[in-house]
């Protein structure tokens, strides 16, 4: 049973429900990495305009959804050690630059977001090309 869409929500929320709800789960892992970049974007601009509970709030957002990619590991992949290392790191340097309102470590973590998000990315293109392979 797919979840009730209020009807108060906006038709792009809707929109993005539904995407989520049909996407395979390497594309639900790049929707995770994109929600986690611009929140750490946000949060950086908020903390650059001194706003310390927008800042709070996106960087939160952020930890949230690095702490979801954690939960989604299966650590009987060999890979999995790896990127919780990476997560890990993620999630202190969030909590730093929340906890210190400095934007200065959150560099660090977009620039391995954007780049562990171009892989994943990578990785549902040729799937999806080997879907094709194999339904044609």
């Amino acid at each position: 049973m797919q979840p009730m869409i209020s009807i108060n929500s906006r038709p792009q929320d809707a929109y993005r429900q539904q995407d989520i709800l049909t996407a395979n789960p390497i594309d639900v892992i790049v929707m995770l990495y994109d929600a986690l970049k611009k929140n750490i974007i946000l949060g950086q601009k908020k903390i650059a305009k001194g706003d310390i509970q927008g800042s709070h709030n996106h960087l939160i957002k952020a930890q949230q959804i690095v702490t979801e990619l954690v939960n989604s590991l299966d650590m009987s992949i060999e890979m999995s050690e790896t990127l919780l290392a990476l997560y890990t790191f993620m999630l202190k340097s969030l909590e730093e630059a929340n906890m210190k309102k400095d934007a200065e470590p959150l560099d660090a973590v977009r620039e391995m977001v954007e780049e562990l998000r171009e892989a994943w990315n990578e990785i549902s293109v040729l799937n999806k090309g080997n879907l094709y392979l194999k339904e044609g």
